[in-house]
């Protein structure tokens, strides 16, 4: 897509859904509908942004996107990053970093990719402005040790933006994905990730809206396990005064 041609269907984008322009209505809240999704949909495409190949995920993608514009960026959980792919065809100032288990199939170029433990990284204290973690955290993540590490990797001020599979009352599954156990979290546990968080000084955003809707993952819709359905959740903490930390 030309320059002059992607400005226009920037504008285009911004006046038909003008919450999108600077900061999503919210970005510590659950999808509630099938039409957030499309609508997410529609706002990737008309910036020229690469769409998930499971449409459920372009909820993460457009509402965290537009609040990464500069700094180093490190995706946790970066196989196949769809948040790498699009930040580098948005061309953001700064380095481009992904960690996972396992090397990406498809790599993106100019980003650097390590592999490891996400919660023994081997990068430096304060080296990133932005770091995210779409759909990890229910896979065997420990709360502590994550809330910690993000700490150490964000600089003050740098934004974390946590994604998961989400249901309240509390949905079990035996299902395993990626050989890890897989349990979609309930408020508790979103409530124990926020504590957490703030021990080590990092800091919601907004408040939680714990609003909840439909089920927009389910049997007939990417659900892993068919007897479980669920939706996603999404908080956004913020570094603030890292001298303040509880260790």
């Amino acid at each position: 897509m030309g320059l002059l041609k992607r400005k226009y269907h920037q504008l285009i984008t911004v006046l038909k859904y003008p919450h999108y322009k600077q900061s999503p209505k919210s970005l510590c809240k659950i999808l509630k509908s099938d039409e957030e999704i499309n609508e997410c949909t529609r706002f990737l495409y008309r910036l020229g942004l690469e769409s998930h190949g499971l449409a459920c995920k372009n909820w993460d993608l457009a509402n965290i996107i537009p609040e990464i514009d500069s700094g180093n960026f490190l995706d946790m959980g970066s196989s196949d990053s769809y948040i790498l792919k699009n930040l580098a065809i948005k061309k953001i100032r700064g380095e481009l970093n992904g960690i996972d288990l396992r090397e990406p199939s498809n790599p993106v170029p100019g980003v650097k990719y390590s592999t490891g433990d996400l919660l023994n990284t081997k990068f430096p204290d304060n080296y990133f402005k932005n770091i995210t973690c779409l759909s990890v955290i229910e896979h065997e993540v420990d709360f502590h040790r994550f809330a910690k590490e993000t700490s150490r990797l964000l600089e003050n001020g740098g934004k974390l933006f946590v994604t998961f599979d989400y249901w309240n009352p509390k949905v079990i599954s035996q299902v395993k994905l990626y050989g890890l156990a897989w349990q979609p979290l309930d408020k508790q546990l979103v409530i124990d990730l926020i504590t957490e968080c703030e021990r080590q000084n990092l800091y919601p955003v907004q408040e939680m809206d714990w609003a909840l809707g439909q089920a927009v993952i389910n049997n007939e819709n990417h659900s892993p396990d068919p007897s479980v359905s669920y939706t996603f959740g999404i908080v956004t903490f913020e570094k603030r005064d890292s001298s303040r930390a509880r260790r």
